[in-house]
């Protein structure tokens, strides 16, 4: 309506974005910001979680309302309380998308994390690990001495710590991007910030789920069917590392583990950045993922060898990261940092790809069902 009959819940048209520019960017071009629905007055409210293809479609949703805003009246407009639901279920379709996703992409590459894992402890300690000469022997070897058994070794926890890492991740990342984005309305967020943001999110999701994947790596590494001081399950293996270890036990190598949350960190934020490069998924989690693999992955390793069963009659797994980096760079120099660098390739660059695909599918089938019911409720904003 024109200015004159505008009303304090009517949208303010705005400029429509131009082809060759990306969605963000031509909202940012003509002043809006394209976390917020742009109002004549009032106090706008933060949509959307903040993050992939969440954040596309709350922007999606604003731009659409200007579009429409010369024909759509006051009535159309939805009031706070219907405006609240969108952003809660945003969080609720975040947790199931990144559980479900995570779990997918975790059954698919196990294997090749087994041979991760295994491969990055050769040459430091050899109590429940045999000895490989590449990633082909090892390969080779498990497949003659413990069959198809060895290389899910590990595999419940690792679907239990991933559905649970990433559900927490997700929509806390999302929330903390919100949060940030209420106190700075009408500025664009900046990159530190989005990276601050997701820090904290892969920080809290580490101090939950480091036990489950300590237990993961604790399977994963014994390879003996026949020893007595075997781990015959999670269960199991939970209940041994507290009796022999004591319960901070099952926070071994969480000093790595907490660095190693930059590399959540750095991929969240890689992605969004990424996709709004290039619209293709496909391409925007394969560099986000090599981005992130390149900068953090001798801090697995480090991770990996602290994270080893103890046992009597061998030297003492080192205890402190200074001293396990010492002992690493002694056994192979440089080279010990980045063993199994081959496989984890193999396994994350693809399994990134299929858990953001995974995730946006998820997500957006999700929120299409979601969508239906303030459509049928007459609160359409269309």
């Amino acid at each position: 309506p024109p200015a004159s009959q505008r009303g304090p819940t009517d949208i303010v048209p705005g400029p429509l974005p131009r082809a060759s520019m990306g969605l963000g960017a031509a909202a940012c071009a003509g002043g809006v910001n394209p976390r917020l629905p742009v109002v004549a007055s009032g106090n706008p409210s933060v949509v959307g979680a903040g993050f992939g293809r969440d954040l596309s479609r709350g922007a999606d949703a604003g731009l659409g309302g200007m579009t429409h805003g010369a024909s759509a009246s006051s009535s159309a407009v939805p009031n706070d309380a219907s405006m609240s639901r969108p952003a809660e279920r945003s969080a609720a379709v975040s947790l199931a998308a990144g559980s479900l996703a995570g779990a997918l992409q975790t059954v698919f590459w196990h294997p090749l994390d087994v041979l991760k894992t295994r491969l990055q402890v050769q040459d430091v300690r050899t109590l429940h690990t045999p000895q490989y000469q590449s990633l082909r022997h090892a390969v080779r070897s498990m497949a003659q001495s413990e069959g198809l058994r060895g290389f899910m070794q590990g595999v419940c926890p690792n679907i239990l710590g991933g559905a649970l890492g990433w559900g927490m991740q997700m929509p806390l990342y999302g929330a903390l991007k919100k949060a940030y984005a209420a106190r700075h309305v009408g500025t664009r967020t900046p990159v530190c910030g989005d990276l601050l943001c997701s820090l904290t999110s892969s920080g809290f999701t580490t101090l939950v789920v480091h036990p489950i994947f300590l237990v993961k790596t604790r399977l994963q590494l014994q390879a003996s069917a026949d020893a007595l001081d075997r781990y015959r399950g999670p269960s199991h293996a939970t209940m041994v590392i507290i009796r022999e270890e004591g319960v901070l036990g099952l926070y071994r190598g969480f000093g790595p583990s907490i660095l190693l949350s930059s590399h959540g960190a750095v991929l969240l934020v890689a992605y969004d950045q990424f996709k709004a490069l290039c619209s293709s998924t496909l391409a925007a989690s394969s560099l986000a993922k090599i981005t992130a693999s390149a900068a953090t992955y001798p801090l697995q390793v480090v991770r990996s060898v602290m994270q080893q069963r103890p046992a009597e009659g061998h030297p003492p797994i080192p205890q402190g990261i200074g001293t396990t980096v010492v002992a690493m760079w002694r056994s192979a120099g440089v080279l010990a940092f980045y063993r199994g660098l081959s496989a984890q390739m193999l396994r994350t660059v693809p399994q990134a790809v299929a858990f953001f695909q995974f995730y946006e599918l998820i997500a957006e089938r999700l929120s299409r069902l979601g969508d239906s019911a303030p459509m049928a409720s007459g609160t359409s904003t269309e």
